[in-house]
């Protein structure tokens, strides 16, 4: 998970998956195991860490279980998540040097423009895979994702080395952002099917919630 903590994580997740602060609160008044999505990634840190397999499964005993003391709360980890995840982006498209047209914290995702490439560039943040970005293209290297020629370059006609690389991109971000392709987008290029995963990420409606100070951390 890297920027977030346990607690942002968990949050994260679940109000990516519709639940409003006040739900995931109730869900987690009582201690209340960590979606397994979040807890593989948290094991696959710690295993990189720990060389001892019974030292690490009592390290992530402390992280299987949380429990989380009021709404108050919930709203301000989901704030502070809000607030890296955005600074990080920011950082990221200053390291590459793109013009940044929006960024939204909240839903993860800059969108930006690579004036020396000459193309947008989408910038999402992941608990799986980190930060992600993603230049916006037809082909590559003249190769579309099952290796036949993108107007008229001439390819070996075998598939795009990226094409494993780019499903699991696009996957964690379907996943992690609870986002569905229809029928006829499940059919398109992984190339264009970006442009509409990225596009949904950036329509989506999230859940209402309230920043709320009255309690202490």
């Amino acid at each position: 998970m890297g920027l977030l903590s346990t607690h942002e994580a968990v949050v994260w997740w679940e109000y990516h998956h519709g639940k409003p602060t006040a739900d995931i609160f109730s869900e987690y008044e009582k201690p209340m195991k960590i979606p397994e999505y979040v807890f593989q990634i948290l094991r696959s840190e710690l295993d990189s860490k720990s060389a001892d397999p019974r030292k690490l499964e009592k390290e992530l005993e402390k992280y299987r279980e949380v429990q989380f003391s009021s709404s108050a709360y919930v709203s301000r980890v989901l704030s502070r998540a809000k607030s890296k995840i955005e600074e990080t982006l920011r950082q990221h498209a200053n390291s590459h040097r793109l013009d940044v047209e929006s960024v939204d914290g909240e839903k993860g995702l800059l969108t930006g423009f690579d004036y020396q490439a000459n193309t947008s560039v989408y910038i999402v943040f992941t608990l799986g895979l980190g930060v992600i970005v993603w230049y916006e293209h037809s082909d590559y290297g003249g190769k579309l994702c099952d290796g036949s020629p993108n107007a008229g370059a001439k390819t070996d006609g075998k598939p795009c080395p990226k094409r494993e690389e780019c499903r699991e991109t696009l996957d964690t971000v379907l996943t992690e952002y609870n986002l569905t392709l229809n029928t006829k987008e499940e059919e398109l290029y992984m190339t264009e099917q970006s442009v509409r995963i990225f596009a949904k990420l950036g329509q989506k409606q999230l859940p209402r919630y309230q920043r709320e100070t009255q309690e202490s951390d």
